[in-house]
């Protein structure tokens, strides 16, 4: 059988994105998958120099033509190079953001065009995709954007549970007119449908409530009854396993026992902040609703540790876990 192929794209230079790769790489079991990064190869070698002098860069030209490699080499598509003015360790920059981007897109082309089992993307910096004229929210919007994808959805996963996101990265004044019957039901329905790609035969979902207490039966806001509560009846009266709307202070607890296999997020920090209270090591960003699998360790570019070689690799590994589990 051949190898499942799987691209990573080296994030943001002046984080611990190449650090976590040349740790992480070796430590992934061989005949898995094989992996390549997507980047810049001379900046790739200063890093295994640097972190990990036990690996070897080797570049390469052609996605279609990978070398052979052994756990030790860790093969780069060198594409890119580092813009003239450099960049320094742990702080937004142009430079670094021009990087970040140019590898992400030729992540997406290589993706859509199916050459990869699954995209995995390294931590970048939004400020620095804005410093180099980029205005995206992150991997998240710019992915939909090259893909032309208008129903996506971010989600925060474990091998055990995985939350959804009705809506992620936004000011919090502008979330509360996005909670409508239409958008939580197409949440429903897109986090059912990818548990079933994974295959959860009969999903089990709660879906959050927008305001405190699930908005105590419309003391603390309508959203709650008005729209929230519709989309979850529209989703039971297909005969699927949903309820709600509940509580965000207790939900989340029940699911990390097992009793749910989704929870549907009304916001970004409803979601993040139980997922990483409880998985922080461990728990891995999936853009669910693109034309191919996109994962990510689901956190940024720790620009206060960058450049120290403390960086722990392990997020980096359960996300290529979880890639082999989206390409399988």
């Amino acid at each position: 059988m051949t190898p499942l192929l799987i691209g990573v794209t080296m994030g943001d230079a002046a984080g611990i994105g190449p650090e976590t790769i040349v740790k992480a790489f070796p430590q992934v079991k061989p005949g898995r998958c094989r992996l390549f990064v997507i980047g810049d190869a001379q900046e790739m070698k200063q890093a295994a120099e640097r972190f990990n002098p036990k690996v070897e860069i080797i570049p390469f030209d052609d996605p279609l033509d990978l070398p052979e490699s052994s756990p030790s080499q860790i093969l780069v598509l060198d594409r890119f190079r580092i813009s003239p003015q450099g960049y320094s360790y742990g702080k937004p920059q142009a430079s670094t953001g021009e990087l970040a981007y140019q590898s992400i897109l030729l992540g997406a082309e290589l993706a859509s065009k199916g050459l990869l089992s699954t995209l995995v993307t390294a931590p970048i910096c939004k400020e620095s995709l804005h410093l180099a004229g980029h205005p995206f929210d992150g991997h998240t919007g710019l992915l939909a954007h090259l893909t032309q994808t208008t129903d996506y959805r971010m989600t925060f996963s474990t091998k055990d549970l995985r939350i959804i996101h009705t809506t992620a990265h936004m000011a919090f004044k502008d979330v509360s007119p996005l909670i409508t019957k239409k958008r939580v039901f197409d949440t429903i329905k897109i986090g059912y449908q990818h548990l079933q790609d994974l295959g959860v035969e009969q999903p089990r979902i709660a879906v959050c409530g927008l305001n405190p207490h699930a908005s105590e039966a419309g003391i603390f806001g309508s959203e709650d009854m008005e729209q929230v509560l519709p989309a979850i009846q529209q989703a039971q009266a297909l005969g699927w396993d949903v309820v709600g709307p509940e509580p965000g202070d207790a939900v989340f607890i029940q699911a990390f026992k097992g009793k749910y296999d989704l929870v549907v997020a009304q916001y970004h920090d409803q979601g993040h902040i139980p997922g990483k209270l409880m998985a922080f090591d461990s728990g891995v960003n999936v853009t669910v609703g693109l034309p191919f699998a996109r994962c990510s360790p689901d956190h940024g570019t720790a620009f206060d540790i960058a450049g120290q070689g403390v960086a722990n690799p392990i997020n980096l590994i359960e996300a290529i876990d979880y890639a082999l589990l989206l390409a399988r």
